[in-house]
């Protein structure tokens, strides 16, 4: 056997090696959440759209917040409910369940979510500004997220609020 070949299968064990390493490393890095673990959560800032092209004379939305708490049901799947004051200032309630996503490998600290649950809070003369809701403020709703673990305890995330807007939210994991 040539010098060539043991070089070659030293090279290749060496890689092999360091791909296994960093391999679990990064399944160490991922933190992902235990099983009854809960997190609590608030939303200091939302963006709607359609501030953007608002006149003066038109309706302002209202200043909209969201305290909130959510437990891990296990890796993936969590269920959740929040008090928030929506775009009209109405007292809401959002009771839901969902799944957690890493979509990419390279960057275990990114993550998604997708949520879908109950909403109360959304009245007259607003209950029509969310898709499948009743007059009586009962409806049903799905909300898209993309978020970043800062460490093991905090996060912060965007929620899609539909084509109404955009809401940021800061949590917290309970240890």
């Amino acid at each position: 056997m040539s010098k060539s070949f043991f070089c070659a299968a030293a090279a290749c064990i060496l890689v092999f090696a360091n791909a296994t390493a960093q391999a679990q490393d990064l399944k160490m890095s991922t933190n992902l959440p235990e099983t009854g673990q809960w997190t609590v959560m608030a939303s200091p800032l939302t963006f709607h759209y359609s501030d953007i092209n608002r006149d003066e004379s038109e309706e302002k939305h209202s200043y909209v917040w969201l305290l909130g708490a959510e437990k891990m049901l296990d890796e993936r799947y969590f269920a959740g409910a929040a008090f928030f004051s929506n775009s009209f200032g109405q007292p809401t309630q959002y009771v839901y369940v969902g799944a957690k996503f890493r979509p990419e490998p390279s960057l275990p600290k990114l993550f998604t979510k997708i949520s879908a649950g109950i909403i109360h809070g959304y009245k007259p003369p607003y209950d029509k500004k969310i898709p499948i809701n009743t007059s009586s403020g009962w409806g049903l709703g799905v909300i898209p997220s993309i978020g970043w673990d800062f460490n093991d305890q905090f996060a912060a995330q965007l929620n899609v609020l539909g084509a109404a807007g955009l809401m940021l939210q800061l949590n917290a994991t309970l240890k």
